[in-house]
């Protein structure tokens, strides 16, 4: 009985960490446009038709899409220091570098756009 008791303690106290949406698509095409919403959130209901546009745009990135408000997506959005949505990160698998889109460009879609060309990671 307490065998049992013990490891259904260790199964909740332990976070599990999985691989998600984000570490697919690092895999997939080394460079990408990680966005982090909010499902109450009008910017980003907004924005939605930005994402979708370069989506179609700029090929040689993989887009991701994370709710901040999941386990998976509270954590990937803390480890990236966010404290708004939506936030916009660009990372590049090779280097291992990320940049931080500014708030003032992110409803911008020349901006975003030049911004994601012009990161070199």
């Amino acid at each position: 009985m307490f065998k049992k008791l013990l490891i259904i303690f260790a199964l909740f106290a332990v976070n599990i960490v999985y691989a998600g949406s984000y570490e697919d698509a690092l895999q997939k095409k080394g460079k990408v446009f990680l966005y982090f919403y909010t499902p109450q959130c009008r910017t980003c209901k907004n924005f939605d038709t930005i994402f979708n546009s370069l989506k179609k745009q700029i090929p040689d990135y993989e887009f991701v899409r994370v709710n901040a408000e999941t386990p998976y997506g509270m954590n990937l959005f803390l480890s990236f220091k966010g404290r708004y949505v939506p936030l916009i990160i660009l990372t590049d698998a090779k280097t291992k570098k990320s940049v931080n889109i500014n708030h003032t460009c992110v409803m911008d879609e020349v901006c975003l756009a030049r911004a994601m060309k012009s990161f070199k990671g």
